[in-house]
């Protein structure tokens, strides 16, 4: 019925941009140590890689398996709701899913700011800090961005996934429309799906031209 499909959605929007939230909020802080630090670029690449290369239901059930057991081991948290199955292994793996691509683009674009820009910055008195506020950070933004957007794409595709473990969505209609081999069950979790994909992707698109300094736009366009 309308209410359930409505309450599905929401989840589904829920779990998808909560996850990429928590996941930039990571992401970031581990994006800046990575160019900052070579030392640090290199197990924080290839574990953010490696992670991403895991099956999503492979995924889900490494983290279903630990925290099945503290919710046994310590019953207060199953009444916080966080158990084996459901929400909260869902929204666990979904943020590690998330973080490549945001490390990746926010260490790319730290990494890619121009020299002369810098040399600029410092010739204008400004400290490590304010260089940070006021030159990398808003040149690297439309690529720490752009990482976002990936990430958030992505998200709602794997949260789809993320029926089976029982975190409900728009997966729910899908797997069930396949258990008995109905087409409009199908359809009704893969049409929004796909539509929420779309408009996240532009949504994304239409803030990162704005973040996008207006020389570098003028450079893109050429």
């Amino acid at each position: 019925n309308e209410s359930r499909f409505l309450q599905e959605t929401i989840r589904h929007v829920l779990l998808s941009l909560g996850s990429v939230t928590i996941g930039t909020c990571i992401a970031v802080p581990l994006g800046i140590a990575a160019a900052r630090s070579s030392r640090a670029a290199r197990p924080i690449i290839t574990i953010s890689s490696a992670i991403e290369t895991i099956p999503s239901l492979a995924l889900f059930g490494l983290i279903i398996a630990p925290l099945s057991a503290l919710s046994y081991a310590y019953p207060a948290l199953r009444e916080m709701g966080i158990r084996g199955v459901g929400a909260t292994p869902a929204l666990i793996a979904l943020v590690l899913y998330s973080l490549l691509p945001i490390v990746h683009n926010t260490y790319a674009g730290l990494r890619g700011v121009s020299p002369a820009a810098l040399d600029a910055g410092r010739g204008m008195g400004m400290s490590r800090r304010q260089l940070a506020r006021k030159v990398e950070f808003p040149l690297a933004a439309p690529l720490i961005a752009e990482g976002v957007r990936t990430a958030a794409v992505q998200a709602v595709g794997n949260t789809t996934v993320a029926a089976l473990i029982g975190a409900g969505g728009l997966g729910h209609f899908i797997f069930q429309g396949l258990g008995q081999a109905a087409p409009d069950l199908i359809l009704l979790g893969a049409l929004p799906v796909i539509a929420l994909a779309l408009a996240i992707d532009m949504v994304m698109r239409v803030i990162i031209r704005g973040l996008t300094p207006r020389g570098l736009g003028m450079e893109a366009g050429q």
